[in-house]
């Protein structure tokens, strides 16, 4: 089993760290940017919505794939159009998909990637499917005010999708999950007068989850599949911020040759941080044959998710 194709879309429009410090002049361009690891992210225009971008992604990602070979699509997102009907079900008939497939939403963010490999690795094994199609796609600067010095400078919108292929070399697992949520009010929408959801980020609080929580999914995900640290070729993490990576980074000890960063001109696309960074970690040579590499979810929820790709 094995990811065989993967493709993403960011929002049309960039804005910069530098433009927002300009609108906002009170901010200090070089005191967030050591925070975030940001200097632009990737915004919708008006015309764009989470299922746009996923149409988009999933197109490109199915573009040399036999479509009637798709026999499932999960789709991951925090920030639908609607949740009445299921978005998986619209996007299976726009892209012209087979009738005879699963079809179903995840709602899951910074961890929902894994979740939703998670899911795949476990129905293909159990129902015979051959391959599954997961789309991630995030819009989260639709909740956050430009003047939000918490989240705007951090949060992206983007798409990325990826097909697991039950008939190829390689496997996926073992898996690790945590929830904690007695955190679920530190990364929320709350609302303005009862109509307007605007997100609402306790970086401090969030960022305490991380660091008690993901150094021991680590461990617990190396125990799980008899490894070392040494024998993980590459490590990709969430694209949280840059204080969460190098925090990271440095308790865990990982040289730099085996940590992947892409945050700088992408910033946090939620769920799609994970397959983004895949996609670019094989189109930059970091990712061949005969690999294992860690991936790990956390966030909002307050959630992780973990597991080991053996490529």
């Amino acid at each position: 089993m094995r990811i065989t194709s993967t493709a993403f879309k960011l929002g049309s429009i960039t804005e910069t760290l530098e433009e927002l410090c300009l609108i906002n002049p009170s901010w200090q361009y070089e005191k967030l940017l050591s925070k975030t690891g940001i200097k632009e992210r990737h915004i919708i225009n008006k015309n764009e919505t989470a299922e746009t971008m996923a149409y988009e992604s999933a197109s490109l990602c199915i573009k040399e794939i036999d479509k009637s070979d798709i026999d499932g699509v999960i789709f991951v997102t925090q920030s639908p159009t609607s949740s009445i009907p299921t978005r998986a079900c619209i996007l299976q008939n726009k892209l012209g998909l087979s009738k005879n497939l699963i079809a179903f939403d995840v709602n899951q963010g910074c961890s929902g990637f894994t979740y939703a490999l998670s899911i795949a690795n476990a129905l293909i094994k159990d129902n015979n499917l051959s391959k599954i199609l997961i789309i991630c796609s995030d819009i989260y600067s639709s909740y956050i005010s430009i003047n939000d010095r918490t989240s705007r400078p951090i949060f992206s919108d983007g798409s990325a999708s990826v097909i697991l292929d039950s008939k190829e070399d390689g496997s996926i697992g073992p898996f690790v999950f945590g929830t904690d949520g007695s955190g679920a009010d530190y990364l929320t929408l709350k609302y303005e007068n009862k109509l307007k959801p605007y997100l609402f980020m306790d970086g401090p609080e969030v960022l305490k989850f991380t660091m008690r929580t993901i150094p021991l999914a680590v461990k617990k995900l190396l125990d799980k599949a008899s490894l070392n640290m040494e024998d993980i070729d590459l490590f990709v993490f969430h694209q949280a911020s840059a204080v969460v990576l190098n925090k990271l980074k440095k308790i865990l000890k990982i040289p730099n040759d085996r940590w992947f960063l892409n945050i700088e001109k992408f910033g946090n696309t939620v769920s799609s941080t994970i397959p983004i960074a895949l996609h670019l970690a094989k189109k930059n040579g970091q990712i061949g044959k005969n690999q294992k590499i860690m991936l790990m979810g956390f966030g909002v929820g307050l959630s992780y998710s973990g597991c080991i790709i053996n490529t």
